[in-house]
């Protein structure tokens, strides 16, 4: 990492570093989740807060895993931005949760995922799952152990007396895995009904090869609250995100003087990741131009068949870029949603292969001095849309989550930053108070716009006086033609 970053990069990762929280935040509707509507769009407000059912009680956070390989990030914006009021928001705290050593070439699958507010599941390792001789009974073992008052497991919602909810049989047929329990699960509310589905889903496809779940009870569709759970479900149906979408990024360098220019020299590439450290829920991959010239990248997703290979999950995103990275080889991440990640260097340059847990949101950005090609994963699902990333503020805890430490808000001075890609780099704000009233608006412009490459942005926001207590955060752009909101997101935030 260069010691030479602009001076804007130290202010806002100041900035960011008060804002980043170590736990997930906010609970999933479910009747504003993919499983229930068709939503148009990543940019859909689908985040909304439900009551939390009064059969449910979450066991507490689940801790961050520190890896021992060192997590370069670099702050998200470039603009200078005002000197303002340091937050109250305290530094992240990070826990380390063990994590045994695996394979060499292999992804650990002796994983269950647990509910997290706003965010898909997270994965953590359970030395009594998934070792059984056959794909059946692994399933089933990692299924029951979700049921906490079994295994112990942190993160869990808390079903029933394991004695009258509990896997009876799993059995495969291709790529489906069907589990039979011994009875209908007494969940009630929306929320409840969403973090129970992502947690048998994302757990019980762990296994390789299998892609989709589907539930039944005492061999009937089963049915949680108002949800009967009639068809196989896959990780994206019940990720929170919405409808994935395929997209593929790439740049070239422009040349003004080709075809006379001298030949560049080739690329030096050298690569860093971290989770959780940029921004909530976000994975954050960067490829770092040490020296020569990069000349072009892509990027792209894609499914995987993790059956055929131990290295990977179920879903890739593909880095292409023109050079040779010092460090090529495998290295196990294991860390949700980051599972792995592969780099070899040919004739044409290097491809990077970040093996995910789904197809969540990803986002491309540049940054120079170094130049350095970045894709961040994920997020806060109702922090992101197809064009607008709010990494920061993070949003607060709903009332009555057991999984979050208290939030202590934001003071009414404050700064708003995270990548977007819009009209000529317009990245429109407002806050709202609780009665819907607009107390403050404003716009920056981001460090790139109208292109397919997010840009940088930061705005420092400035409360009226008499604001305080709960508000929402709106970030969007303009249209070019009627000037309706694009992109909005909306962040809630209290005001202490």
């Amino acid at each position: 990492m260069s010691t030479n970053e602009p001076r804007d990069d130290e202010i806002l990762g100041r900035a960011l570093s008060r804002a980043i929280e170590t736990a997930e935040v906010d609970e999933t509707p479910y009747e504003q989740s993919r499983m229930a509507i068709r939503p148009t769009g990543r940019g859909t407000s689908f985040w909304r807060v439900a009551t939390l059912a009064a059969s449910i009680v979450v066991a507490g956070a689940l801790g961050s895993t520190l890896l021992g390989r060192p997590a370069t990030d670099e702050p998200v914006g470039q603009q200078p931005s005002p000197t303002i009021a340091p937050s109250n928001t305290p530094a992240a705290t990070v826990t380390p949760a063990a994590t045994p050593a695996a394979q060499p070439n292999a992804i650990d699958h002796q994983r269950v995922f647990t509910w997290r507010d706003g965010q898909p599941p997270t994965s953590q390792h359970l030395d009594s799952v998934g070792k059984e001789a056959n794909a059946e009974e692994r399933i089933k073992s990692r299924v029951n152990s979700l049921n906490n008052a079994v295994s112990g497991l942190s993160g869990t919602i808390l079903l029933a007396d394991p004695k009258q909810f509990y896997v009876v049989s799993v059995k495969v047929n291709g790529d489906t895995a069907t589990i039979d329990y011994s009875t209908t699960a007494p969940i009630t509310g929306s929320m409840g009904t969403l973090a129970l589905q992502q947690q048998i889903v994302y757990t019980a496809t762990e296994e390789p090869g299998i892609r989709r779940v589907l539930v039944t009870a005492n061999g009937k569709p089963a049915t949680f609250d108002q949800l009967v759970w009639d068809k196989p479900l896959a990780r994206d149906d019940v990720s929170g995100y919405g409808p994935p979408k395929d997209e593929v990024i790439a740049e070239e360098q422009s040349r003004p003087c080709a075809p006379n220019c001298p030949s560049p020299s080739p690329a030096v590439l050298t690569n860093t990741y971290s989770v959780d450290t940029i921004a909530l829920g976000v994975a954050r991959f960067i490829v770092q131009v040490d020296s020569g010239d990069w000349e072009n990248f892509s990027v792209s997703g894609r499914s995987v068949d993790d059956s055929k290979d131990p290295s990977q999950s179920k879903y890739q995103i593909l880095i292409q870029v023109k050079g040779t990275e010092k460090k090529s080889g495998l290295e196990i991440v294991d860390r949700s949603p980051l599972r792995s990640i592969r780099s070899v260097t040919k004739s044409g340059g290097t491809v990077y292969e970040l093996a995910l847990d789904d197809q969540r949101p990803w986002r491309v950005a540049l940054l120079p001095n170094p130049d350095r090609i970045v894709v961040d994963i994920g997020g806060v699902g109702r922090s992101i849309s197809d064009t607008v990333a709010v990494y920061a503020p993070a949003p607060i805890a709903p009332q009555g989550s057991a999984h979050l430490a208290t939030d202590p808000g934001i003071g009414r001075q404050f700064i708003v930053s995270g990548l977007s890609r819009t009209f000529e780099g317009t990245t429109a704000w407002r806050v709202r108070d609780s009665a819907n009233r607009v107390v403050a608006s404003g716009f920056t412009t981001a460090s790139r716009g109208t292109s397919a490459v997010w840009g940088t942005f930061q705005a420092a926001i400035q409360l009226p006086a008499n604001v305080g207590g709960n508000v929402t955060l709106e970030v969007y752009w303009p249209s070019p033609r009627d000037g309706a909101d694009v992109g909005l997101v909306q962040v809630p935030l209290v005001v202490r």
